[in-house]
């Protein structure tokens, strides 16, 4: 019998090959996995680009610092934001005196020389009279003596005449000068009684914050002694007060006087040419005419001051102009107001004198005159012609009322008052930088070696004026030394400061008309 084995055949296990199971291994990452690795690399190059630049612009900055590019700052707190018309001008006088000869003689003398200063009255230059004396004493024999004596009538009103009205001239300037003594001596007199109450008012603050009651308050050493102190002062105000107002009635009195005296003898001497005219003949006229002359020959100051030009020489005759003397106690200034302003400067206004080189001089006073008519200005009109525009300007007049060591010829800026005055908190309009975020500024921090630290600060904007914008809330505290220019700065960076001249009233300079310098704030303000 056929035997048949079944048998199981066993087959070797087949490999899994990699590709099949986990799939073809082609040495390539995913798409997915290549844009996650390149937006990582693009991040953390642009974190290392601006890490990078930040570093640098502090680095810069610190760098510029110390070598004296310093960032210019200004304390944060009270400004004044007053509305002003700044321009400058050339100190004059408001009474320039030419003095005029008609002699056709000679100028024997000049008794002063330029830089000489004069009172009224005072003998200037003498003509050489010679020629006259020997007319005067060939008329006198030909004459009768009834028109020598006609002739030296009329020559004695007339000289009455003149004395009486030298002398009425001399005592209306007395009178004017008691004028401005007393009122100088009421406004210092008030001066000094608002600082002695606001002394006082700070003396009763400090001892309120201890004392227990009023009583208390009062018989504290310090208010005891500001409070004596203003009593003085406001005895004082009254009297300066009285004195002012009784020089200022008097002048009246005084000007109507002159007036009656001098045409009292106007009068007399009328008649006295009117009861000789008909007994007249032409050698007492002539006569009379020759003593005239003589009594000119000796040239007095008409007013008091300063001799600013000579035009005589000794030994020539002169007809004409003399010499030139001008006030040199009372000043004015003309001015150019630009075309912009001239709707915002009226008579009245009060300003305010200084010289950016002489701090000791300085001065008030008011616009006394606008012309309301146009100039151009010559200086700029040739260039201006041929761009088809020529500047032009108003001009003003501007009287000095109160004054510290100015003088003629001297050069000043002149700030006129054109609103209300308004102090308030306030920084530089080009300090203020406006985002997304809000309103905000720089301000320079202490770090303590000498260097500062920018840091920003949201603020809250009110009004805007010329220069500076009010601030209403925000960030800022008093004292902060805000950045001036932020566009030249970075945050966090490091840098040195030049703080602004905390007495300058606003950053604009005034530009001098006969001048194209400017200060440096009105430089940097222009080139932002």
């Amino acid at each position: 019998m056929e035997q048949t084995t079944n048998q199981t055949s066993t087959e070797a296990p087949k490999k899994v090959d990699w590709n099949e199971k986990y799939g073809k291994k082609t040495g390539k990452k995913s798409k997915k996995g290549l844009i996650i690795g390149l937006v990582i690399a693009a991040a953390v190059i642009g974190l290392v680009i601006y890490g990078f630049f930040k570093v640098k612009g502090a680095v810069q900055t610190a760098q510029d610092s110390l070598f004296g590019n310093a960032t210019k700052v200004e304390a944060f707190g009270e400004k004044d934001m007053s509305t002003y018309v700044d321009v400058t001008g050339t100190v004059e006088s408001q009474n320039v005196e030419n003095v005029y000869t008609t002699l056709q003689y000679p100028v024997e003398e000049i008794k002063v020389k330029v830089g000489d200063h004069v009172k009224k009255g005072d003998v200037i230059c003498i003509i050489d009279d010679s020629e006259l004396e020997t007319k005067i004493a060939d008329l006198e024999a030909q004459a009768s003596d009834e028109d020598r004596v006609a002739a030296k009538q009329i020559e004695a009103a007339n000289h009455t005449l003149s004395n009486t009205s030298s002398s009425n001239s001399r005592t209306l300037d007395s009178a004017n000068q008691s004028i401005s003594e007393a009122k100088k001596a009421f406004e210092d007199a008030d001066s000094d009684y608002y600082e002695k109450l606001a002394t006082y008012n700070d003396e009763w603050a400090k001892a309120a914050q201890t004392a227990t009651s009023t009583d208390a308050i009062e018989n504290s050493a310090a208010v005891k002694t500001a409070k004596a102190a203003l009593d003085a002062a406001s005895e004082t105000w009254y009297v300066k007060q009285y004195a002012y107002y009784s020089a200022t009635d008097s002048y009246s009195d005084t000007a109507a006087a002159a007036s009656e005296s001098y045409t009292s003898a106007k009068d007399s001497a009328d008649l006295t040419i009117i009861n000789n005219t008909s007994s007249y003949s032409a050698t007492a006229s002539q006569l009379a005419s020759y003593y005239k002359m003589k009594n000119e020959t000796v040239i007095t100051a008409p007013i008091e001051g300063v001799v600013t030009s000579i035009q005589a020489v000794e030994g020539i005759a002169t007809t004409g102009q003399i010499m030139t003397i001008q006030d040199d106690k009372n000043f004015e200034l003309n001015v150019d107001i630009k075309e912009k302003d001239i709707f915002t400067v009226a008579e009245g206004m009060n300003v305010e004198f200084s010289n950016s080189t002489l701090t000791n001089v300085s001065g008030s006073g008011t616009v006394e005159k606008v012309n309301n008519f146009a100039t151009a200005n010559t200086s700029a009109a040739s260039a201006a012609t041929q761009a088809g525009a020529v500047d032009n300007t108003f001009t003003a007049k501007l009287k000095v009322t109160d004054y510290t060591d100015m003088l003629l010829g001297m050069k000043v800026k002149a700030r006129i008052s054109t609103g209300e005055e308004l102090k308030t908190k306030a920084v530089a309009y080009t300090a203020i930088t406006s985002s997304v975020d809000g309103d905000y500024v720089y301000v320079a921090e202490d770090m303590g070696n000498g260097m500062y630290q920018v840091k920003k600060k949201f603020v809250d904007k009110g009004m805007s004026g010329d220069y500076y914008t009010q601030i209403i809330g925000g960030e800022l505290e008093d004292g902060d030394l805000v950045i001036s220019y932020p566009s030249l700065v970075t945050e966090d960076g490091i840098i040195n400061i030049e703080e602004k001249d905390a007495d300058s009233k606003d950053g604009s300079a005034v530009k001098d008309k006969d001048s194209d310098k400017e200060t440096d704030d009105s430089k940097d303000k222009d080139e932002e």
